[in-house]
């Protein structure tokens, strides 16, 4: 078998001939055997010559030339004052938040800076109002590209983040699920995603991967590469959010039936979180000015969001970088918008159990959503119904908050955290609790005559996160 060095050599005694430029493992942050073995070669010569020159038979290898800025097809900016009540809807331009329950999720986490959230996306304003220290990069980290103003940048990750994690409570003008959570944006190149992703895992410890850009794949075999790096980032523990396409109207995958993108795709493992959109009305059929533009829907799909007309973050500056006049903000449709919203929920649910497995978040997720109206037109092809923020985190924090009355012999593992406000103890109860960390008894709180309460620190379980 070759070693690293004997393949550099062979591929570059041949690069004058085949205009190589550059030479680098895809993925160099993967443990995993077949990937350390994979070299990416950018070229500006013959591939076909290039693939039967280079000995394939010890080493995998892929040949990319990366083109300009992604042609994504975006939204249809419209009114804006998030603030103001719609004709159809008193909630206002955030309806999406109020349908999902998001304030009352917020009674039990406002999420933590310390759950990172991973946007594959075109670029991001982070000058912008709401998103001014969000990003705890200002660049992508995979390459360094520094983000700043849009100037003529393409705006769809500015709105992506926005709705994952907006500035909440502080200053600028919108609200989002994600509250309190942090994210990394990365810079989406066509044929790179799924290193950006590895990298996101794998060397920075991301805890949530979210990627609403244009130019994945639609293919319809099986790339054991793909699949075999897909699966290391779910194994890693990081939750992946993706979305289902926006239909026979806007960008989507088609071969034989409509599909997910790749390689990010349940295809590849089905523990990837498949997202489409439902609207206002909690359906997820969708007609604008007489036109049915309603989303993707197929097999694959796990849960709806609020994802046709919800507000999200526009351009602070034109495409000359002179200043736009505030307000910065817009209606925007798309599975692009309706998947950060998921993101920024399982943000939450993991700033209450930092251990919580992608499956398990999957599981949790479609167990928690509320009807689709119209779910009898798409049967077997929507998921399970619009995700709920708050029964979703409150699912999560079941083991680790009471509010009941807690009584007989019990043992119960709080995992994270355990928190006895309005709770209170049966009487002859003998509860024995053991926690992670983070006991609250609310001053109220007594035990009863003839019962006892008994609290165990587990440090084994403190340090220990299971996939």
């Amino acid at each position: 078998m070759k070693t690293k060095s004997s393949l550099d050599n062979e591929i570059i005694s041949k690069s004058n001939k085949y205009k190589i430029k550059r030479i680098s493992k895809a993925f160099p942050y993967s443990k995993n055997e077949l990937l350390m073995r994979l070299y990416e070669v950018e070229f500006e010569g013959d591939r076909n010559e290039l693939d039967k020159n280079v000995n394939s038979s010890s080493m995998y290898k892929r040949t990319i030339s990366l083109p300009e800025e992604e042609n994504i097809e975006l939204y249809t900016p419209s009114d804006y004052m998030w603030y103001l009540p719609t004709e159809s809807d008193p909630n206002g331009w955030l309806w999406h938040l109020k349908r999902i329950q998001a304030d009352k999720a917020w009674d039990i986490t406002k999420g933590t800076p310390n759950i990172k959230v991973a946007v594959i996306d075109t670029w991001f304003d982070i000058t912008h109002p709401d998103l001014e220290n969000k990003f705890i990069y200002n660049y992508d980290p995979y390459d360094s590209i520094e983000f700043g103003k849009v100037c003529g940048k393409n705006v769809h990750g500015t709105i992506v983040s926005s709705l994952v994690a907006a500035k909440t409570d502080g200053g600028g003008q919108l609200a989002s699920v994600g509250f309190n959570t942090m994210m990394i944006g990365y810079k989406a190149w066509s044929g790179s995603y799924l290193q950006r992703a590895q990298h996101a895992s794998l060397a920075l410890g991301v805890d949530i991967i979210t990627s609403s850009a244009g130019g994945w794949s639609c293919t319809s075999t099986t790339d054991t590469i793909e699949k075999v790096a897909v699966q290391e980032i779910l194994d890693n523990g990081t939750i992946v959010v993706m979305p289902a396409g926006n239909g026979p109207t806007g960008t989507r995958c088609y071969k034989g039936r409509e599909r997910a993108f790749k390689p990010l795709s349940p295809e590849y493992d089905d523990r990837i979180i498949m997202v489409t959109s439902s609207g206002i009305d909690d359906k997820h059929q969708y007609f604008e000015a007489g036109i049915d533009k309603t989303h993707s829907h197929f097999q694959e799909v796990d849960v709806c969001s609020p994802g046709y007309n919800i507000f999200g973050a526009m351009q602070t500056t034109d495409k000359y970088c002179n200043e736009n006049t505030w307000p910065y903000y817009g209606s925007c449709t798309g599975t692009s918008f309706a998947t950060p919203i998921v993101a920024g929920i399982c943000a939450l649910m993991k700033s209450i159990d930092p251990c919580l497995t992608p499956a398990k978040a999957q599981e949790i997720i479609k167990s928690t959503t509320d009807p689709i109206l119209d779910a009898n037109l798409f049967t077997g092809l929507i998921g399970t119904g619009r995700v709920n923020a708050y029964k979703a985190v409150k699912e999560v924090g079941t083991k680790y908050y009471y509010n009941d009355i807690i009584s007989g012999n019990k043992t119960i593992s709080a995992g994270y955290g355990f928190d006895f406000s309005n709770t209170s103890i049966g009487i002859a109860s003998n509860i024995k609790l053991i926690a992670r960390k983070e006991v609250t008894i609310n001053k109220g709180f007594e035990v009863p005559l003839g019962s006892t309460l008994e609290i165990v620190f587990d440090e084994t379980v403190v340090n220990s996160c299971e996939n």
